[in-house]
């Protein structure tokens, strides 16, 4: 598409590989492009932040549209000196969102957009698990809801 001839602009939100590939076709024809690539989103929290509400908006908004947001704020930094604080309370945030139907109105995420997903999501899970990641709350397997 990005090296159609009767597109002038592009925008693309996506992987840094396919997005490579876009500008590649887009370079013979010389249009613009705008793109958005993958990245892990860093929700910095200095100290002197109101502590609870970052850490518990933060966690929250990961799993906005079900956790697949090129934005979702993946990675939390906070102050060495503080991060069993905001453990605790990104765990009551977790366990405090209802999986369930996207339509109903207490629920607070749906499920992902497929299997295939879902089975990247479970490998993420295991192997951040292989490689010394404690888990909070949650973990392998299908939630509750």
């Amino acid at each position: 598409m990005s090296s159609h001839p009767g597109i002038d602009m592009m925008s693309f939100t996506g992987s840094t590989r396919a997005g490579i590939s876009v500008a590649k076709g887009a370079a013979d024809t010389v249009k613009r492009v705008a793109q958005e690539l993958g990245g892990k989103s860093a929700n910095i929290i200095l100290d002197d932040a109101d502590f609870q509400s970052a850490i518990e908006g933060g966690a929250r908004h990961c799993f906005l549209n079900s956790g697949q947001s090129c934005n979702a704020p993946t990675r939390m930094l906070v102050p060495e000196g503080r991060q069993d604080e905001a453990k605790e309370i990104a765990k009551k945030a977790a366990e405090t969102t209802k999986v369930g139907d996207p339509f109903g109105e207490d629920t607070s995420i749906g499920p992902v957009v497929s299997e295939v997903q879902f089975n990247k999501i479970q490998g993420l899970i295991e192997k951040g698990i292989e490689e010394g990641a404690e888990l909070g709350t949650g973990g392998p397997g299908k939630p509750d809801g």
